[in-house]
């Protein structure tokens, strides 16, 4: 906890932390920005779910896999950079100690993120305004939605996580990143059970008809038919093979 607590106090010095909450805000503002522009007459437009659904496909689609794959490379490259690992072993501070507590960053920081863009949401509805289905049930469920993918996708991202820890520079783990995004965004329906972040979809999918619907425009059409159960499966498998991985690695490593 002491070393998570440390982790949030660089985040006020941390240049990327506020490039990544200022870019998330802009998304936030744009879904925003086009339900006060769409009338309530357009299906395109006539729901409260279309705004959240909106801004979570913003977020979670690209953004948000783009911004932890860069925070935690800086997070691991950092401290090298930096020269503080050694600091940090003469603490000491074991290296299964060290990567646990920056993933807790990664995923508090994924988050922190979609609660940031729900919270958005819900004042752009208020200020929209004439959605129909603007209640308490409905900003429940798009809650529910923002909290599932800010927990799933940095499990997700475990093995951007992996490149991170074995990676002496920036570009290897950025540039996998971008590589990693590249199937899911060709054909995500095809690779769910494989692909983590095609299977976060798979999930999303079970949780309502509004976040059905949202995947299925996800898929080009194409409706989920794979178990949630052997999606969240598939999900933390690779999150602990890659975690198992990372950890050897950093054991390995010499600083």
């Amino acid at each position: 906890m002491t070393m998570i607590v440390v982790e949030l106090q660089k985040w006020k010095r941390n240049k990327t932390v506020w490039s990544i909450f200022a870019l998330t805000f802009l998304l936030g503002i744009f879904a925003v920005n086009r339900a006060c522009s769409i009338s309530r007459s357009s299906p395109l437009m006539d729901q409260f779910s279309d705004l959240y659904t909106l801004a979570f496909k913003n977020l979670t689609s690209l953004f948000l896999p783009i911004a932890l794959g860069m925070f935690a490379t800086t997070l691991f490259f950092d401290e090298q950079k930096n020269d503080t690992l050694k600091e940090l072993w003469i603490i000491p501070i074991s290296k299964s100690q060290l990567y646990f507590s920056k993933v807790a960053v990664i995923i508090l920081m994924s988050l922190i993120l979609c609660v940031f863009t729900f919270a958005i949401c819900v004042g752009g509805g208020f200020i929209a305004g004439d959605f129909p289905d603007f209640n308490t049930s409905t900003v429940l469920q798009s809650f529910v939605l923002y909290l599932l993918g800010g927990g799933l996708v940095p499990i997700a991202m475990l093995p951007i996580v992996f490149m991170a820890t074995s990676s002496k520079g920036y570009g290897i783990p950025i540039g996998a990143t971008f590589l990693y995004l590249v199937p899911v965004v060709i054909a995500p329906a095809y690779l769910m059970g494989a692909h983590p972040l095609a299977s976060v979809m798979g999930i999303y999918s079970s949780l309502s008809p509004v976040s059905a619907d949202m995947v299925r425009s996800w898929t080009q059409g194409v409706t989920v038919t794979l178990s949630p159960s052997l999606c969240l499966i598939s999900i933390f498998t690779v999150g602990i093979v890659f975690t198992i991985l990372s950890i050897i690695v950093l054991r390995k490593r010499s600083y």
